[in-house]
């Protein structure tokens, strides 16, 4: 998540169909664990493979499908990558808003955005993978859909840093401290530095003390040392 997405929607045709959405309404509310199993499979394949790698016959093979039994359920590689990026967005948003519900000062919320980003890494580490990875090579509609919720946790960040700020910064220097943040949870968010859902939470204390104290003292202090 290296920079805010256009969040700009397209209005003069509809965007991405509302039963991508809701696995289960396509076919029926029974079905909703196949879909879930087909997703978590392109998951998979896509993560380990690279998109362009990862074939719908290896998808389907995964998921315990023919290819043709695949196609009844999804539309194609590019439904498929999109429907991995809007669960994966959803899971990632909702445990922050969750998180930061919780805390009640603007540096707990700091934190509780670091150690989300550093948790769903460790839990979910083939899905931030593809966030970070893969999102631009949707199609049109869909790009513009997952751009838009990217857009979403990114300005979470802002906010959050925006509270934290005693020096009144441009939205331009906080939307670079949220990248560089972003980039560096990115970065440490796998292995080795992640081994254990205990290490991720000591981490994000260490990344958090680290960031946050540098990110309070002003500059000036630098050149009068």
């Amino acid at each position: 998540m290296s920079r805010l997405p256009d969040s700009k929607r397209l209005t003069e045709h509809p965007t991405v169909r509302a039963t991508e959405r809701t696995f289960g309404r396509r076919f029926g509310v029974a079905i909703e664990d196949r879909y879930r199993g087909i997703v978590e499979a392109a998951r998979d394949v896509i993560a380990r493979r690279g998109y362009h790698q990862a074939s719908t016959r290896e998808i389907a093979r995964a998921a315990d499908l023919s290819l043709a039994g695949l196609y009844h359920y999804v539309g194609g590689k590019d439904e498929l990558l999109f429907l991995v990026l809007d669960r994966a967005l959803d899971t990632l948003i909702g445990a922050l808003d969750a998180a930061q519900a919780k805390a009640r000062t603007p540096e707990t919320k700091l934190l509780a955005l670091i150690q989300t980003h550093l948790d769903f890494g460790f839990r979910q580490a083939a899905d931030l993978k593809i966030i970070n990875r893969d999102w631009e090579l949707l199609e049109e509609p869909r790009r513009s859909e997952i751009a838009a919720k990217r857009g979403e946790y990114l300005k979470r960040g802002l906010a959050t840093l925006g509270d934290l700020d005693p020096r009144g910064r441009s939205r331009d220097e906080l939307l670079s401290a949220t990248n560089l943040l972003l980039g560096m949870l990115n970065g440490i968010a796998t292995r080795p530095f992640l081994r254990s859902s205990d290490n991720a939470r000591a981490l994000a204390g260490e990344v958090g003390a680290l960031f946050l104290y540098g990110f309070l003292e002003p500059v000036e202090a630098h050149h009068d040392a």
